[in-house]
């Protein structure tokens, strides 16, 4: 694991173990970065993380607390996260629920999910006439992970959260791959447009058939670039 995912399966246990009670304020980032000797913008990125997944929450001015409804599986998810898996194991699993999330989103999302999911859109659109792959992919993570947010399952929801690390590494990786042909690039967000058109006019059985395109081309350009 990177830094970011060892802080973060720290954080973790400290919540889990009572180290931060619920309702507990959590030490400042200067604090945090100090304990556990790595950079602010990394503590932040973990902070950002656990807010994701429902573990703590931000109250401007005042900080980051505990929050009384962290999720029962959150033992089980820090030992998820200390496993390893391969590019390849996560693709499969992209592939059985992306679509499903997708159609569900369609059909449940609720108004603040839709603006959440728009918003995600925005910030991958930005990133991607920038040029800039490493906040793409970022972006490109966040607007799957907010599709997923918003399929009202909370199953799903809580799965793809615990492997947004993994699953941010896989998308820069494939944007790597991807970049080296502007064209397919420039299709590729337009799959991300679509799908969040599909997803934004609640029309859930087109969402499953792009998010069902969408892998397939992934899965076609990826082979045609392996060696």
């Amino acid at each position: 694991m990177n830094r970011l995912d060892d802080v973060l399966a720290l954080m973790k246990i400290a919540i889990r173990d009572g180290d931060w009670p619920v309702d507990t304020r959590l030490p400042s980032e200067r604090t945090l970065a100090a304990d556990y000797q790595v950079s602010r913008a990394t503590i932040r990125e973990a902070l950002t993380a656990l807010r994701q997944q429902g573990c703590i929450a931000s109250v401007v001015g005042s900080g980051h607390y505990v929050r009384s409804d962290t999720p029962e599986t959150l033992p089980d998810l820090v030992e998820w996260q200390q496993q390893t898996f391969s590019h390849e194991e996560l693709r499969e699993y992209r592939q059985a629920i992306e679509s499903q999330t997708a159609f569900l989103a369609a059909q449940r999302a609720s108004e603040n999910d839709l603006k959440a999911i728009e918003r995600a859109h925005r910030h991958l659109k930005h990133a991607h006439r920038q040029g800039d792959l490493k906040a793409e992919g970022l972006a490109d993570a966040r607007f799957h992970l907010a599709i997923a947010q918003a399929s009202g399952n909370q199953i799903l929801a809580l799965t793809l959260n615990s492997l947004f690390t993994l699953l941010r590494a896989n998308v820069t990786r494939n944007i790597g791959t991807m970049s080296r042909r502007p064209e397919t690039r420039l299709r590729l967000m337009k799959q991300h447009t679509a799908l969040f058109e599909a997803i934004y006019y609640r029309k859930p059985d087109r969402a499953r058939q792009l998010a069902q395109e969408h892998m397939a081309f992934v899965d076609t350009v990826l082979a045609d670039a392996s060696p």
